[in-house]
């Protein structure tokens, strides 16, 4: 016996066994065709643990709850409340309940609610994430339930992810500067670790290499896609003299801190400088001035993670095969942009 105080977890059976807690669940809820060896190690464990899974779940093991998992990553972000809405609009109308799971970029905690989940026997989970590691794609792939990741670039890894057209996306919002004559640029990168970061900025570059841009003459500024990231990742441009037309960021999130050192620097947008945003958060339409960006669609995303995940039920039997859905960007023109000044910044 485990001299552990309080009830066993499938955590703690995951471990003695030497399986991930995906296996446990599967072995228990009587899902797919584990080795006889594994589900020995399994059942041996729950035996010396004294392993008691809740009445809900053991009565509803082999039946539908008609309720979906939902984990974000950061629910402080505003691209994330939307894209929620609409997953949990769609599973109503179809007579489903979304449990949410706040996973505050931390890995265990992330993990701890794919455990949780599947020890309530959700019918199938949506991650939404900017950054997925690797513990949680193995957790994933080895899910007992169908799972959709919405938001991350895709892994190597068998499981149906839906994620914007991001290196479209910022191409077109190249082409938007380059239209109004910008050749001076910069562009502020996400946080390394986000896997839409590198897709955008090559997207962006290779817009510019097009119109005969040198790599060089695009400057590349690190932020953190958050609001201080962005002020200052600008203010550090500011500083070091950089002479550019416009700035094009990784989210709106750093478009709007930009917009902050701008200020700040008396620097009039677009009149002097032009900047563009990415994700088309609801505050973008409301700051001043506001905010060019390249919108994504997160209520389209939330409400397709729904209706993969009831597609995936429907075809359990046959199974489905995993795939990457990604949805086009759109460029909303606002007040942010303008025509590029022949002088650059503050001319």
């Amino acid at each position: 016996m485990s001299d552990r105080s309080g009830p066993a977890t499938i955590r703690d059976v995951a471990r003695r066994a030497g399986v991930s807690t995906a296996t446990v669940s599967r072995v228990l809820a009587g899902i797919g065709n584990p080795k006889v060896e594994t589900s020995g190690a399994v059942l041996a464990a729950v035996e010396a643990l004294d392993y008691r899974p809740s009445a809900v779940a053991r009565s509803l093991r082999m039946r539908r709850t008609n309720t979906f998992g939902l984990i974000v990553t950061d629910i402080q972000n505003p691209f994330f409340p939307e894209l929620v809405q609409a997953a949990d609009d769609a599973a109503r109308k179809v007579g489903y309940s979304i449990l949410l799971g706040s996973a505050a970029f931390d890995e265990h905690r992330a993990v701890h609610y794919l455990d949780l989940m599947a020890d309530r026997r959700v019918d199938g989970m949506i991650v939404a994430s900017s950054q997925v590691a690797e513990e949680s794609w193995r957790w994933l792939s080895e899910s007992p339930v169908p799972v959709v990741v919405v938001n991350a670039e895709p892994a190597n890894v068998p499981i149906t992810v839906i994620t914007s057209d991001n290196r479209a996306g910022l191409r077109t919002a190249a082409e938007h500067l380059i239209g109004l004559g910008h050749r001076r640029m910069a562009y502020v990168r996400g946080l390394e670790g986000i896997t839409a970061d590198q897709p955008r900025v090559e997207g962006f570059r290779a817009a510019c290499r097009d119109a005969g841009i040198p790599d060089a003459d695009l400057i590349e500024l690190r932020g953190d896609a958050q609001f201080a990231g962005g002020e200052r990742a600008v203010s550090e441009l500011l500083s070091s003299g950089g002479d550019v037309t416009a700035i094009a960021c990784h989210n709106d999130i750093t478009a709007i801190g930009a917009l902050r050192a701008l200020r700040a620097a008396r620097i009039r947008v677009p009149a002097d400088i032009s900047v563009v945003g990415c994700d088309d958060i609801a505050a973008a339409s409301w700051v001043v001035p506001a905010l060019t960006t390249i919108a994504q669609q997160k209520a389209d995303m939330g409400r397709m993670a729904v209706e993969r995940l009831l597609a995936m039920l429907d075809a359990r039997e046959g199974g489905i095969v995993p795939e990457t859905i990604r949805v086009p960007m759109v460029l909303q023109v606002r007040e942010s942009t303008g025509p590029a000044r022949l002088g650059g910044i503050g001319s």
